[in-house]
């Protein structure tokens, strides 16, 4: 009499029906940032193909699908998911039974798979003569890949590329287990077979998003209306049609366990007769590897399968809608709902309106740097700052992502000409927005050292410098300047400010020491500041 099998053998006896959900009912993304993105940036990198942006950047992908349960023990295989699926990342929710195992099955088509699955099966070998063009067909079936293809063809064994002849395999059929994106599969137990609606839920990189703005500085400088739009990028091998998308502003904190897993790639060996081993093995992709860095030495041809994945962007879609993307709260993120549900086709970087505000009320301010000339040098020019509150009663009053901002203004001769760009940082509600717009050459600033002496010996000895600072305004227009005590020593410690011609202060905004006066169209005025802190010999 036999012994009993345990009960985790029976189980695995149990013949287990399976059930197949091809694609998602419908899909919502949530595209992360773990950095700022540069636009720019990200489309110079997307034209290299060492860049790997299939394998950067995350996203939450949500599925709706309705699934048909088996009875009793059952499996059933999610198709159609993210080309950067992470798998132990995926969750389901809303399965009436019982949830025993999940695997994630990545057996990807490619010539080696091709090989290895389709051995026993009937294939067709097309030889052409390179001399005379002829091309002859032959059925055979497939009895080795591993190293080589072996082919049974009218009783005998023919190694593939052994005839001299040009030589291909033709499959009748894809075998079976291979598809073109991975397969989540769950081993399940249930009470009775029925047809749900589920969700489910993973991780997966190859979507990226960024910010630009584009400003348009009214004619005096006093407003400006910014328009902020959200680059979409998709460097997946997986479309999203009809999707609502959101995307999330902050940085996010990940790990490696948000990369996603890839089978190392596997190359049929053609060669007659080869004396080359396969390998293959489960690696975790490496995460921006080769950013801005040449290429490594160049593998094999890649699998069709890879080589879509690393595709770059081929479009750019622009939305034109005036909508503006709804703003919500994800803890202590910022998360903006775009207005319309969005298509996110694979290899796509497409740009979607997300603020628009007009008449954003800005203060124009003259920076001009506090560098220390020789008295015969040229003065420094200034630079014309925009700065307002990000405050309703500016015209703002929303938090705003980082990126790029381009400046664009009304001229007598040109209605829209560009003027510039700069970087808009991560500027919550309540905090100030200040842009670099224009160098002007008609605000300047001289600084000329007057004073450079030791005052005091041994370990109370201290540095004493004085220097004579002139401001001048060549415009037709009165200027509100600030210097900012912009040295080295002032972060030392011990640095106290003697005399200074023109009263200090410290910037509420910044902490930041600095001068600030106006001047009169065409007025210079001229001060001396004297400072000192230790300097032990």
């Amino acid at each position: 009499m036999g012994a009993a099998l345990p009960a985790v053998a029976q189980e695995a006896a149990v013949p287990r029906a399976e059930a197949v959900s091809e694609k998602p009912e419908n899909v919502s993304v949530v595209v992360y940032r773990d950095r700022p993105v540069d636009t720019t940036e990200l489309l110079r990198r997307s034209r290299q193909s060492w860049s790997r942006l299939d394998q950067e950047g995350l996203a939450l992908i949500v599925e709706k699908r309705v699934v048909d349960v088996p009875a009793g023990y059952g499996v059933i295989r999610f198709k159609g998911l993210a080309t950067g699926i992470v798998p132990h990342s995926a969750t389901v929710e809303g399965l009436p039974a019982e949830l025993l195992e999940q695997n994630a099955d990545y057996d990807l088509i490619s010539p080696k798979n091709l090989l290895e699955r389709a051995i026993g099966e009937t294939v067709t070998v097309v030889r052409t003569n390179a001399s005379n063009g002829e091309v002859v067909e032959q059925s055979g079936v497939l009895r080795a890949g591993t190293n080589g293809a072996v082919v049974e063809i009218d009783g005998r064994f023919e190694a593939l590329a052994c005839s001299g002849l040009t030589e291909r395999l033709v499959f009748e059929t894809v075998p079976e287990g291979l598809g073109a994106t991975p397969t989540l599969s769950i081993k399940t137990r249930a009470e009775q077979a029925g047809r749900y609606e589920i969700t489910l839920a993973y991780l997966a990189t190859g979507l990226q998003w960024s910010a630009d703005y584009v400003a348009r500085v009214s004619t005096d400088e006093s407003t400006i209306n910014l328009e902020g739009w959200i680059t979409l990028a998709n460097f997946g091998g997986t479309s999203f049609a009809d999707a609502p998308v959101v995307v999330v502003a902050g940085d996010l904190a990940r790990d490696a366990d948000t990369r996603p897993i890839q089978l190392r790639t596997r190359y049929a060996n053609t060669t007659c007769w080869p004396q080359q081993r396969s390998h293959e093995g489960w690696v975790e992709s490496g995460y921006n590897d080769f950013a801005g860095a040449p290429p490594p030495p160049a593998p094999p041809p890649p699998p069709p399968a890879p080589a879509m994945m690393r595709a770059v962007a081929e479009e750019i879609v622009v939305t034109g809608s005036r909508v503006q993307a709804k703003q919500e709260d994800l803890g202590d993120y910022k998360a903006y709902v775009l207005p319309h549900l969005t298509t996110v086709a694979a290899r796509q970087t497409k740009q979607v309106l997300f603020l628009a505000q007009d008449n954003i009320a800005v203060e124009r301010v003259l920076v001009v740097p506090f560098n220390p000339l020789d008295e015969d040098d040229q003065p420094n020019p200034g630079m014309i700052e925009l700065r307002a509150k990000n405050e309703e009663a500016t015209g703002l009053g929303l938090p705003v992502p980082q990126g790029s901002v381009a400046f664009y203004i009304s001229t007598v001769d040109q209605p829209t000409a560009y003027a510039g760009a700069d970087t808009l940082s991560d500027t919550p509600i309540g905090l100030p927005v200040r842009l670099e717009f224009q160098e002007s050459q008609l605000v300047t600033s001289k600084v000329v050292q007057t004073e450079d002496k030791k005052r005091g010996r041994g370990a109370r000895a201290r540095q004493v410098d004085a220097y004579r600072v002139t401001l001048t305004n060549s415009s037709g227009a009165t200027a509100d300047i600030e210097m900012p005590v912009a040295s080295w020593e002032t972060s030392q410690p011990s640095f106290r400010i003697e005399r200074e011609g023109l009263r200090s202060q410290i910037d509420a905004d910044t902490g930041q020491r600095v001068w600030r006066t106006r001047l009169a169209a065409g007025q210079t005025r001229t001060f001396d500041v004297r400072w000192s802190y230790d300097d032990p010999e």
